[in-house]
């Protein structure tokens, strides 16, 4: 079924390029298909930004106009609102990217590893399998952020700009670890991975030892997830999005087997980064979030 699913797909999308692809009475092509030439656009002031702002300093692409092909094709999305982009994306630059620079003294880092695209996404993807998808990132080089058309600065609706942020931090993790990887003695702190994390709520993850459900996805999301929740925080069911020291309080008491082992996992955390990057991790987390606290009103 999924053959014959692919083959339809494709000759459907041949028949497109034949019609887009029309000749004229010369023969020649009169419309271009879309990237070949027939997306024919005009820098504005948002490319300008961008550019000065992210391409320059950091060798990072950021894309707002619509692209079909970016995306997961089977789904109903939304384009970015345009209005909203520089906020966005200067919200990452400042509060995702800075903190780092600071902490560090230099902008190689960010420069050397940070994912190089941004592709931006006026709505959620809902998925298959009932959950919704609010940050995406592929490879260490493309992170598409949803939601963007429902971005405010307002603290009172800050949840999906710290869920950009947190996918921000959860996939510069994977690219650290993807060049020195942490110790194995991580993978050994609790067992428990699964790949219907989806399953489990996150206050029962956290009971479990695993600061969010989808941190029982594998080892290396568990340490990305545990460096991006100390960082900005994470999702915490109906109260909102919450900073670490509050989700840490539903792993149980400060001597239940949840709560030793994410500390655990913490501690590996801040001696990666020690060792491995020269970059203290505490202090790296204050900056984070007097970041944040500066940029929402």
């Amino acid at each position: 079924m999924k053959k014959i699913f692919q083959i339809v797909v494709a000759v459907a999308l041949l028949s497109s390029l034949f019609i887009s692809c029309k000749k004229d009475e010369n023969g020649s092509l009169s419309t271009p298909p879309l990237g070949l030439g027939g997306d024919t656009w005009f820098a504005t002031s948002i490319d300008k930004w961008v550019y000065d702002s992210l391409t320059v300093p950091f060798n990072i692409a950021a894309k707002y106009r619509w692209d079909a092909w970016e995306l997961a094709l089977d789904k109903t999305l939304v384009p970015p609102d345009t209005s909203k982009v520089i906020d966005v994306l200067g919200g990452v630059k400042r509060v995702g990217l800075q903190p780092y620079i600071d902490q560090t003294g230099s902008p190689m880092l960010i420069k050397k590893y940070a994912p190089k695209n941004f592709v931006l996404v006026g709505s959620p993807e809902y998925n298959y399998n009932g959950t919704i998808t609010l940050g995406q990132a592929e490879g260490g080089t493309k992170i598409t952020l949803y939601l963007i058309n429902y971005f405010t600065r307002l603290k009172k609706d800050s949840a999906n700009f710290k869920q950009m942020l947190h996918t921000i931090h959860h996939e510069f993790g994977h690219i650290l670890h993807q060049n020195v990887m942490f110790t194995t003695a991580y993978k050994n702190i609790t067992g428990g991975y699964t790949a219907t994390w989806f399953n489990v709520a996150d206050a029962d993850a956290r009971k479990q030892g695993f600061i969010t459900a989808y941190a029982m996805a594998a080892p290396e999301e568990d340490f990305v997830e545990m460096v991006s929740s100390m960082l900005i925080g994470a999702s915490n069911g109906p109260t909102g999005y919450d900073n670490y020291d509050k989700l840490l309080t539903q792993a149980g008491s400060t001597t239940s087997a949840g709560y030793l082992a994410i500390k655990a996992k913490e501690a590996i955390v801040v001696d990666y980064f020690a060792k491995t990057w020269g970059i203290d991790f505490y202090g790296l987390q204050t900056k984070c979030r007097a970041a944040l606290a500066g940029y929402l009103q």
